[in-house]
């Protein structure tokens, strides 16, 4: 029963399409021809595309020990390519290439509507996009109606990446930087202040304690009075002032560890706040398209065509429908 049920089914869809068939096959190659007419119409578009993965270290360390985020030569991840795409798609980079390329007059935009850089900003989002492959790298893709504009958009669009997160990261390093050459000329001071107290107390005679012990027995090896009386006076200006130089010679030593490390960390902070450096790796220079990218003419003709079929066979489904009621309502009349 279920077999001759399909076959039922079956041969009622084959005997409406035949029915039918006229309607069917005049609409759908109507869709065809004018489908065909509006694909040649359409202006073709050439898309250029650049290959590129995020760096994983944003600076360059100084630092003997390095850990492996801050290696220059390891790619980054899903976190850095995620912060690629958004400085990509941000209006610091979008503002440039408008600027750069006129897009405005290039894309033809009317520079009389109120609605001018909604449209552009409209037009610049739909022909050039930044997306992630299933490796992880950004892919930039431009298309343009001219094969050579698209390859130097996607070609800027790369190298603008690194200027415009190098600026990014140079805002915020410039105070860092500020603030740690403030306290490294503070504690240089500290420093020199220390150095200036050391020597006066040694061209006082005042020394260390182990100096001291080096007086003595220059003392008792002193040939005559007035020598014996100049190590005497060292003695006791060092009696007398020693623990004071003990005191400021350690304090020198532990302000020199911090003006070292200080002066590192500044060196540092210098560097980012001043010096620019590749944010990228690229593995695929603008590459230049061999053919048209859009439109894709037989997919338009195809779609259009077998969209109008299907959309004539429901309107005949629901026009027979219609018909039926109508014949039952009359006959129960």
């Amino acid at each position: 029963m279920e077999n001759n049920k399909e076959n039922f089914n079956a041969k009622d869809i084959i005997d409406f399409l035949w029915k039918h068939k006229k309607p069917i096959l005049i609409l759908g190659i109507l869709a065809a021809v004018v489908s065909s007419i509006v694909s040649l119409m359409i202006e073709e578009k050439y898309k250029s595309t650049v290959t590129i993965y995020p760096t994983k270290a944003s600076a360059v360390f100084y630092s003997e020990i390095i850990t492996e985020n801050q290696e220059v030569g390891r790619f980054g991840e899903e976190a850095e390519a995620e912060q690629m795409l958004q400085i990509l798609e941000s209006s610091k980079i979008r503002d440039k290439v408008i600027s750069k390329f006129n897009l405005m007059q290039h894309y033809e935009i009317d520079t009389a509507s109120k609605y001018k850089y909604y449209d552009l900003a409209e037009t610049y989002s739909d022909l050039i996009s930044f997306s992630r492959n299933n490796k992880g790298a950004v892919i930039i893709s431009v298309l343009d109606k001219d094969i050579d504009t698209a390859v130097m958009i996607a070609s800027y669009i790369a190298d603008l990446f690194d200027s415009t997160k190098n600026n990014i990261i140079h805002e915020r390093a410039i105070y860092d930087y500020e603030i740690k050459k403030e306290n490294l000329i503070t504690l240089q001071k500290e420093m020199a202040a220390l150095q200036d107290s050391i020597s006066t107390l040694t061209s006082q005679g005042v020394v260390t304690e182990d100096g001291y012990e080096g007086l003595v027995l220059a003392m008792v090896n002193a040939k005559d009075a007035s020598t014996r009386d100049l190590y005497l006076k060292k003695m006791e200006m060092t009696e007398k002032y020693g623990g004071l130089l003990n005191t400021l010679i350690t304090e020198a030593g532990l302000l020199a560890s911090r003006v070292s490390t200080m002066s590192f960390l500044t060196n540092q902070a210098e560097t980012s706040a001043t010096k620019n450096i590749s944010h990228q790796f690229k593995i695929e220079e603008a590459t230049v398209p061999i053919k048209k990218s859009y439109p894709i003419r037989w997919l338009i003709v195809v779609v259009s065509t077998f969209s109008t079929i299907f959309l004539v066979i429901v309107l005949l489904l629901f026009y027979e429908k219609i018909k039926e009621l109508n014949l039952k309502s009359k006959n129960n009349s």
